[in-house]
């Protein structure tokens, strides 16, 4: 190991070397016991000249406390890699990954600048790391106003609590929409005074975003003057050669909007109750496919919700007969894979579930238990089609993104898509790229925020349009912990998790509809439910990837005239 010191930056240059090779004078320890072969050589001001440019580079953010003053500072860190001569970049990537995973492993990980490097210069020991060459640790300590906000401490909401009433009771609406909830209701999931909540309704109805209905609930009114919308006590009678043959799913209020906003000639009815469940479709047209739209009031984590969206979906499916195929469309979370740039999902990129080796489309675990070597088992549930249209089309779309990384027929959806949005509330513009942060947790509450993965050609990555990336998808409340999400996300080739639409999977094969996939965008790296800030634009991606592959999708219908 050799330091090098430049200004406020410090590198440390490890590398393996017989020990004849070493030169001696510059030796200053040589350890022994269970740290013997670690050898340290003394600080020069221009060892680290000679290094070049490395082939992989792993950089993070330590947000850290001292113990002893309490005070919080930013330490960057990055870890660099050259490799002896011929490993591919597969193997560039997996041991890069599993360096750093086993070095910020929470259980282990050093809370001292000297235990870091310890710790970096025992794993370069292992034979597991014997293709990397040299590495390069690079340390500096940031200065206050260098440093970003810890994401531990966010800034205090000091708006008037007006305001932050009126936001909760505009979410909690648009989450149960179509559903109709009274004062009483909204008193008690939002927590708060009743006078309040009338005062903050009445606002929100001169802005034409809630409307009272017949018996004095209220529901969300969408913002919408293109679309004719019934509000209907039984959906009406369409005829055989007008009923829709693909049906969208949707959970969250602007993943609907953003889908809706990809058909012609629309229509929304809302088959609602003053008490239950009420029900939304949109039909219309996307190509020369007559499509219906949904959006699920409640869905995951809590079982009441989970055998709703089976109901509803049940409903849907029931209500129009003669759908062929089924897309869930919306938001996700993407898995980070935090040395492979060609396969880490950024915020706002487009996921096309795809199925495995195994012909699985979907992992969903119900339990972890752990087998007695002391294995982690999941036990799971997996869904796959039985029609493979619309995997032809994705597997197309992949070779041509293969050929043409420029491919992307969606991009001119995804425009016309927020044109048409920019009325609403919520804005479906692609956010600032620095808002797209990944951290990953090192225990006792301290995160470190970890560097997208550079391009290893050194080109730089578009961030005005979004990624592409095929793969399964995963969901499952014992996999919510970032550990065991990520080990179940590597065993099963997970790219991206959602918020649990197994029962909407359930729903959808009972009713022997054999087509089916999703289509996501990535709006956080958890299950899409966390980042509001991406969630509007990554729905409008998905909506707009989901109409390039229903537009390249033959009508049978029209075969039959």
């Amino acid at each position: 190991m050799t330091p090098t010191k430049k200004g406020k930056t410090t590198h440390i240059k490890i590398e393996r070397k017989k020990r004849e090779a070493s030169d001696a004078e510059a030796v200053v320890h040589v350890a022994g016991g269970p740290h013997s072969g670690l050898v340290i050589a003394k600080n020069t001001a221009d060892g680290i000249e000679d290094l070049g440019k490395p082939q992989l580079q792993l950089g993070f953010m330590c947000f850290l406390v001292d113990q002893k003053t309490d005070e919080h500072f930013v330490e960057s860190r990055k870890l660099k890699f050259w490799y002896v001569d011929g490993t591919d970049y597969y193997n560039q990537v997996t041991t890069a990954y599993e360096f750093f995973k086993e070095l910020v492993r929470p259980e282990d990980f050093p809370r001292d600048y000297v235990g870091f490097i310890k710790k970096c210069m025992k794993q370069m020991q292992s034979t597991r790391y014997s293709l990397a060459k040299k590495i390069d640790l690079e340390i500096q300590h940031l200065d206050k106003g260098e440093a970003p906000m810890t994401p531990g401490f966010a800034k205090e909401d000091t708006r008037p609590v007006e305001e932050i009433v009126r936001e909760k009771l505009l979410t909690v609406l648009e989450s149960a929409y179509p559903n109709v909830l009274s004062v009483e209701d909204l008193t008690r999931i939002t927590a708060s005074d009743e006078h309040m909540i009338l005062m903050q309704l009445q606002e929100l109805k001169t802005r034409e975003l809630v409307r009272t209905m017949e018996n004095g609930g209220f529901v969300r009114q969408v913002l919408d003057d293109k679309t004719e919308v019934q509000m209907v006590k039984q959906m009406p009678t369409i005829a055989a050669n007008q009923q829709p043959t693909i049906a969208i799913i949707t959970y969250l209020y602007y993943e609907k909007i953003a889908v809706d906003a990809m058909m012609e000639n629309k229509t929304t009815y809302v088959r609602y109750k003053t008490e239950g469940e009420s029900n939304v479709y949109t039909t219309g047209y996307i190509g020369e496919h007559k499509v219906v739209s949904t959006k699920l009031p409640a869905i995951g984590h809590i079982r009441a919700a989970q055998i709703s969206s089976g109901s509803i979906t049940t409903r849907l499916l029931g209500t129009f007969q003669n759908i062929e195929h089924v897309f869930i469309v919306g938001v996700a979370g993407g898995e980070p894979q935090f040395a492979d740039y060609y396969r880490h999902p950024r915020l706002g990129d487009i996921v096309f579930s795809k199925c495995d080796s195994k012909g699985n489309m979907y992992y969903h675990c119900d339990k972890i238990t752990q087998d007695k070597t002391g294995e982690t088992e999941f036990s799971l549930k997996t869904w796959a089609p039985r029609d493979f249209q619309l995997q032809r089309i994705v597997e197309r779309f992949q070779d041509l993104r293969s050929a043409n990384p420029d491919f992307a027929p969606w991009e001119p959806y995804i425009e016309e898509g927020r044109e048409l949005l920019r009325g609403q509330e919520a804005n479906f513009s692609r956010p600032a790229p620095e808002t797209d942060r990944l951290y990953m947790s090192i225990g006792d509450n301290q995160v470190i925020e970890v560097q997208h993965p550079e391009p290893p050609d050194g080109s730089v990555r578009r961030t005005d349009v979004p990624g592409v990336h095929f793969g399964t998808m995963g969901s499952g409340r014992p996999v919510r912990g970032e550990l065991s999400r990520h080990e179940f996300a590597s065993r099963y080739g997970i790219v991206a998790f959602d918020s649990e639409f197994d029962q909407v999977l359930e729903s959808i094969v009972g009713n022997r509809k054999d087509s089916f996939m999703f289509v996501r965008g990535v709006a956080d790296y958890y299950d899409g439910m966390r980042n509001k800030e991406w969630q509007p634009y990554a729905a409008l991606a998905a909506a707009a990837a989901t109409k390039a592959i229903i537009k390249s999708l033959r009508n049978t219908q029209l075969d039959d005239e």
